[in-house]
């Protein structure tokens, strides 16, 4: 059997299989074989675009035409009945049909995790009822495994070549890992081809091979996985909702499964995404970063968390949390002493609050003695002062304000004075 110009399957393939089934137990379905059929009587691969020959016994047969890609998935097949004849030659034109993605990201409904039931399995296809009650990519039963791998591990929910020996061709074993291999036994000088290794008596591809991967008897952990893989000596199986396989130590090092959870701050989603929130200490509940906690005087005015606590201020008790209304950030003022402070009034405009903050910031300590008189005229209008002394006796400054006048510091004659007798605006 010869290739002909190759289609797109054909061409993202890196490997063809012909397996061939006889008896009348041995149909098609689509492009599969149909469950229920005896294992293949023959098998033989290659690389894609070499030639594959077989002597195939006369009789009623089934073929089955797998393209695999480079890491041995299944991304195509075709399926075809035919009768052959004593001497025949026969050519089939087979047209390679995708295959379902049994290797799916997780499925997302509404945002997150699918939940699901288990009796019945309320999964669809190519997924299965995980332990955390969330659909999770793997088989549940043999409908959702290919010609390929027909069988599904329950105990993996992988689709594999065979559960025990009687699901092998004549001359294979079943291996841990669920493939058909050849068996082996260096003692007795029968050994295996290439760079295939000797793993208790059965040959085994330990660049593949769950059960030996990276080295013989090295199994791929189960800790938090959907469903175990092992791809160039180093298993890389998909995990529970939740959680990465992020480490993936290499033989002889034991492996570890999925041992990341994704709800940490310093994996948050991913492997590598780090929780680094402006001004805030982060916690990641859902596997997005969020706001747990604000620096001191910073606040999270836009209830957005990328851009972590982006408010500076101070939270004046009035229940708006250090914001201001509308979720916006408080403005930054100038005592006219020098000191720097905030609050919600804009520039401008001046009141008895802007008045108390910024004679807050002057002296901020507790021993004060402040007071507020509302009855002083100021060239001829009514106007407020307020009034802070550091300490009885010692300096004392005042901010008045008038309606929109502009604030200031000022000299006032009731024991305080200002520390510039001109007077120094505040904004």
């Amino acid at each position: 059997m010869r290739m002909g110009p190759p289609g797109e399957v054909v061409g993202r393939a890196a490997q063809l299989r012909l397996d061939v089934y006889e008896g009348e137990a041995a149909r098609c379905l689509g492009s599969r074989v149909a469950p229920g059929a005896p294992p293949p009587v023959l098998s033989k691969a290659a690389a894609s675009g070499e030639p594959i020959t077989l002597d195939v016994p006369q009789g009623r047969h089934v073929l089955v035409l797998s393209a695999l890609d480079a890491d041995g998935r299944l991304i195509g097949s075709a399926c075809t009945e035919t009768e052959l004849g004593a001497g025949a030659g026969l050519c089939f034109d087979l047209t390679l049909e995708a295959s379902p993605d049994l290797s799916a990201p997780p499925l997302v409904c509404d945002g997150g995790p699918c939940a699901c039931t288990t009796a019945p399995d309320s999964c669809p296809a190519g997924y299965y009822c995980a332990t955390d009650g969330n659909c999770a990519p793997g088989c549940k039963n043999t409908n959702d495994c290919p010609a390929q791998t027909p069988r599904c591990d329950l105990a993996q929910h992988r689709c594999v070549e065979c559960l025990g020996p009687g699901d092998c061709p004549m001359g294979k074993r079943c291996s841990p890992g669920g493939t058909c291999v050849d068996g082996c036994d260096p003692g007795a000088g029968s050994t295996c081809p290439g760079a295939i290794a000797c793993c208790n008596m059965l040959c085994v591809d330990t660049t593949q091979e769950i059960s030996s991967c990276g080295a013989c008897g090295r199994a791929c952990a189960s800790t938090n996985v959907a469903a175990a893989a092992c791809s160039a000596n180093v298993c890389t199986s998909s995990c529970l909702s939740g959680w990465g396989n992020c480490n993936k130590p290499i033989a002889p090092a034991a492996d570890d499964g999925c041992e990341t959870s994704f709800n940490d701050v310093a994996h948050c989603g991913s492997c590598t995404n780090v929780c680094n929130l402006a001004n805030a200490t982060a916690e990641c509940p859902s596997g997005s970063c969020r706001v747990k906690t604000c620096n001191t005087n910073r606040f999270n005015c836009n209830g957005q968390h990328p851009d972590g606590c982006e408010c500076a201020g101070t939270d004046k008790g009035d229940g708006m949390m250090g914001c201001c209304a509308g979720g916006t950030c408080q403005l930054s003022h100038i005592t006219g002493l020098g000191q720097t402070f905030t609050s919600c009034d804009p520039a401008g405009v001046f009141t008895l609050s802007l008045a108390r903050a910024a004679g807050l910031a002057w002296f901020p300590g507790t021993a004060t003695s402040r007071f507020e008189n509302d009855c002083m005229a100021e060239n001829g209008q009514m106007s407020t002062v307020h009034c802070v002394q550091q300490t009885a006796g010692g300096v004392c400054a005042c901010w008045a304000y008038m309606g929109a006048a502009v604030g200031k510091v000022r000299d006032f004659p009731t024991g305080c004075r200002c520390p510039m007798s001109t007077g120094q605006p505040y904004n």
